[in-house]
């Protein structure tokens, strides 16, 4: 277990320079600010779920859901870094084991994940009308661990594969980029949405982890929740499972 500490202690402190940290609160805070407080101006209202409600508080449940993209992406530019540089071979001629590697890498994914969700819960307040729940918070933390673990895989399979830098930050910012803007983060999934952009929609993890948080922070939780949780825990299961093989199988001089 110390090991498997050290190791998440090092990925944290090896990957949150200054400048990274700044980037990835300021980029969420961006959105929260420029898209909730501008588009609220011309759009002051909304109903969802049955609820009347300003569009800064529609969008703040999934600014804090997008911070799964975040930790994520840390696993699978942390692995890449190691592989490329060729870090990898070095921790594991110490007393560690891949599988060490593994969990710290997912552990470090989670506190990253949860400390952005709450400095952007934090941002959000003055802003939003929150009634999120004991039961709420639960399922906040729920779906935030199940949509870092699916999404940090993607991003570990990603790291595992790519043979490259350039084609590593062109994959990784195109996959950022459609997850974040083909799901329900800025706007409803509805029976108006095109075709194409709702298909891509429903087989997207974000959706269903935006859409649980955002029922915990109104506290309209129902059947509906049930079911995005049962298509996320899915989901993160096929990933990790992908991740796992592709993570085993890269190649170092020596048999680790």
């Amino acid at each position: 277990m110390n090991r498997i500490f050290r190791l998440t202690y090092r990925f944290l402190v090896s990957s949150m320079d200054i400048n990274t940290i700044s980037f990835f609160i300021m980029m969420p805070v961006g959105y929260l600010l420029i898209m909730g407080l501008m588009m609220g101006s011309i759009i002051p209202f909304m109903y969802y779920d049955g609820l009347k409600i300003s569009y800064v508080t529609f969008i703040a449940p999934g600014i804090v859901a997008d911070q799964i993209l975040i930790g994520g992406s840390l696993a699978g530019w942390v692995l890449w870094q190691d592989k490329r540089i060729g870090m990898l071979e070095q921790i594991f001629s110490m007393p560690y084991t891949r599988f060490d590697y593994l969990i710290g890498t997912l552990i470090s994914m989670i506190a990253v994940t949860f400390a952005g969700s709450i400095v952007m819960t934090l941002v959000a307040i003055p802003f939003i009308s929150l009634k999120i729940s004991m039961m709420g918070f639960a399922i906040v933390i729920i779906f935030l661990v199940l949509g870092t673990f699916t999404f940090g895989s993607i991003m570990l399979s990603l790291g595992a594969v790519v043979k490259s830098n350039q084609m590593f930050n062109l994959l990784s910012n195109i996959i950022f980029f459609i997850v974040t803007f083909a799901s329900s983060v800025f706007y409803p999934i509805t029976d108006e949405t095109p075709i194409a952009f709702k298909i891509i929609a429903e087989i997207n993890p974000l959706t269903y982890v935006v859409d649980g948080i955002r029922s915990a922070y109104l506290n309209t939780i129902g059947f509906n929740d049930l079911y995005d949780f049962i298509i996320l825990f899915i989901l993160s299961i096929s990933f990790m499972a992908i991740a796992t093989n592709l993570y085993k199988k890269i190649k170092l001089s020596a048999t680790v």
